[in-house]
């Protein structure tokens, strides 16, 4: 258990955002990152408790909502730390290097009470940020970071109880063969995932993974509406694991769970459907037998050619 020490008292009821934790500075140990009504965001280190310096960071207006942890590093580059991202109540977007504190803002002139998202939301291989505000509106930013499914952050609480940054530290996801759109038509197929436990600080591995596996369809699937596998493995790696099919034309999910030693749990899902594509085996199913026919007649016609029967009434005498 982590003991924050006597800094995070002095908080008192000026945090209205929950905390967020991950290795800000890039030390290797666990920090607290802490929004406050103030403006200020502290960073908390996760051995002491004490603040980590150059913080706290101050914004010129209230911070609300929780703030978001996320590797920004682009393709290639290596970086230490981690990018905080916050909205605050002056109407700007923060994006603040974790060692340096150094921001960049943008102004969106809006205030908002709700989290910074970050996901892959126009289908590119880029990381975007979802910002929604206080005025309706929904913002969009690109950024140039590669998109990578421990990169996302769904909502608050990422599923259930993990409030963590879980790119280079520990989760699971479906890689992108199998998470990549597909019809399916056979009996099986198999689904790849892969558990990521990289966090050694203080306790080492967090083995044993309990992870579940499980096929959600649609109602007008007649059987079981879950079809659940459940696993233990005990060390991290890619594994796979064959799920049946469904025997009628429709959609469906695939969620996979994993639960660590702690109880913390890490999720990942796709969607794919099944024997939508049942026309293309009709369409072979009638042009093969005129294929049959023409190539039967082709090879039995006659190889000399035959002249024509004459009906002429003239005959020579």
């Amino acid at each position: 258990m982590m003991e924050v020490g006597l800094e995070a008292n002095t908080f008192g009821r000026s945090q209205l955002g929950g905390p967020t934790l991950g290795d800000v500075d890039g030390d290797g140990h666990t920090d607290v990152v802490v929004p406050t009504l103030s403006g200020n965001i502290y960073v908390l280190s996760g051995k002491d408790g004490s603040i980590v310096r150059p913080y706290p960071y101050r914004t010129h207006g209230r911070v609300m909502n929780q703030v978001l942890l996320l590797d920004l590093s682009k393709r290639g580059e290596k970086n230490k730390g981690l990018t905080l991202v916050t909205t605050s109540f002056d109407g700007y977007l923060y994006l603040i290097d974790g060692p340096t504190s150094c921001a960049d803002v943008v102004d969106i002139g809006e205030t908002s009470y709700s989290m910074v998202l970050a996901d892959n939301v126009d289908g590119g291989d880029d990381l975007d940020l979802i910002v929604s505000t206080m005025n309706g509106n929904v913002f969009c930013f690109s950024t140039p970071v590669p998109h990578h499914p421990l990169k996302s952050w769904r909502s608050t609480n990422q599923g259930r109880n993990n409030v963590a940054n879980r790119y280079n530290r520990e989760g699971l996801y479906i890689t992108p063969s199998s998470r990549s759109f597909r019809d399916e038509e056979g009996k099986n197929f198999w689904v790849e995932f892969e558990i990521v436990d990289k966090y050694r600080m203080p306790s080492g591995s967090q083995a044993p993974y309990n992870v579940t596996t499980t096929l959600l369809v649609p109602g007008n699937y007649q059987g079981e509406r879950q079809i659940k596998q459940n696993q233990i493995f005990d060390r991290p790696g890619k594994y796979r694991i064959k799920l049946p099919t469904v025997g009628v034309r429709t959609t469906g999910t695939v969620l996979v769970e994993m639960v660590d030693k702690n109880g913390l749990y890490f999720s990942d899902d796709f969607s794919l459907t099944f024997h939508m594509h049942y026309y293309k085996l009709l369409k072979w199913l009638l042009v093969l037998p005129m294929l049959g026919m023409f190539g039967v007649l082709v090879i039995l016609r006659p190889q000399e050619a035959v002249p024509l029967p004459s009906f002429s009434r003239n005959t020579d005498l």
